[in-house]
């Protein structure tokens, strides 16, 4: 009876040793443990304070994490989390940790970076005029003039320490083998982290038969009265001058370039206007060819009303004269 009992005993140990061995081999061959890295995008906690920018945080780490193979099965990096705290943060150089959280059921081994240095800085603005650098040469027999940009100068933002040493900004067009004007709309190329107010300018590359030029004002004509309590106070040409072209019988002869007429009915508030130049007999180009008109008006002076004059009151007499005898 002991003896059936024991081999009963044996049976049962047997069967758990079996069961766990089962276990092991289900676990670790059909579903072993294996390391896969992925590339988790940085967030931050925190914000920084007004007028400062942060510049040294990656876009992304490495996070390398262990897990069972059917664990690992589907993840995606999106479904992990790396943040950077800013809080706190000042101005100057500072190292942060990154934290890295992920899924559950995922041993995290390794995140490089495991910290970061970060920049803060202050942002500044200033105004920047552009210079345009022409490359190559025209067609033979042509010649390439002064470019023109619009606008000259453009508003910049950006780290005080990028900025600081910025004098201008640089504008490349290529002119190579041309006959005609050469016009491009160009992005405002910048260091990273700084912005531009526009974003792109014009540039006009004129490019002419070899004549004699001669720079001459712009004379704005316009049509029509802004309303009724306003009155124009100026309208200035941009540019102000332009180059003439032409012989020099021609040029001789020239004073000054017309604008064609624009109409400024019924306008109550500072308005820009494009218009052509007007091209006089005998001249061959004209740059550019046309030009914006700043419209500026100002509220009429109302009149000042005029008192009615002091009605003259009458004579009292003295107090001896009002006595009565």
């Amino acid at each position: 009876m002991i003896r059936l009992k024991w081999s009963n005993n044996s049976m049962m140990l047997l069967s758990v040793l079996l069961a766990i061995l089962l276990w092991v081999y289900v676990n670790n061959v059909q579903n072993p443990v294996k390391e896969q890295e992925f590339r988790v995008t940085v967030e931050t906690r925190g914000e920084l304070s007004q007028g400062l920018t942060l510049s040294g945080l990656p876009k992304s780490v490495a996070v390398r994490v262990q897990g069972k193979n059917a664990q690992l099965s589907g993840i995606r990096p999106a479904d992990f989390q790396a943040v950077v705290d800013l809080t706190n943060i000042t101005e100057g150089e500072t190292t942060r940790p990154v934290q890295v959280t992920a899924p559950s059921g995922l041993q995290v081994v390794q995140v490089n970076p495991t910290r970061v240095t970060l920049t803060v800085e202050r942002v500044i603005q200033k105004q920047l005029p552009l210079a345009v650098v022409v490359k190559g040469e025209p067609l033979s027999g042509h010649t390439a003039l002064e470019p023109v940009v619009q606008p000259t100068a453009v508003l910049v933002r950006g780290p005080a320490r990028v900025l600081k040493d910025l004098r201008s900004v640089e504008l490349t067009v290529d002119i190579t083998g041309t006959n005609q004007n050469v016009e491009q709309q160009l992005m405002i190329p910048l260091p990273p982290g700084v912005t531009s107010s526009p974003d792109r300018v014009k540039v006009l590359v004129p490019v002419t038969r070899a004549l004699p030029s001669r720079s001459l004002p712009v004379v704005p004509r316009y049509t029509g009265s802004p309303a009724d309590t306003y009155q124009v106070l100026r309208v200035i040409p941009q540019p102000a001058t332009v180059q003439v072209y032409a012989p020099v019988e021609v040029l001789n002869n020239l004073e000054s370039i017309s604008t064609e007429t624009i109409r400024i009915d019924g306008i109550s508030d500072n308005v820009l206007k494009e218009a052509r130049l007007l091209l006089p007999q005998g001249v061959v180009d004209i740059v550019p060819g046309k030009v914006e008109l700043a419209v500026q008006v100002k509220p009429k002076q109302q009149p000042v009303p005029q008192e009615p004059p002091e009605t003259p009151r009458e004579n009292a007499g003295s107090p001896d004269q009002n006595k009565q005898p």
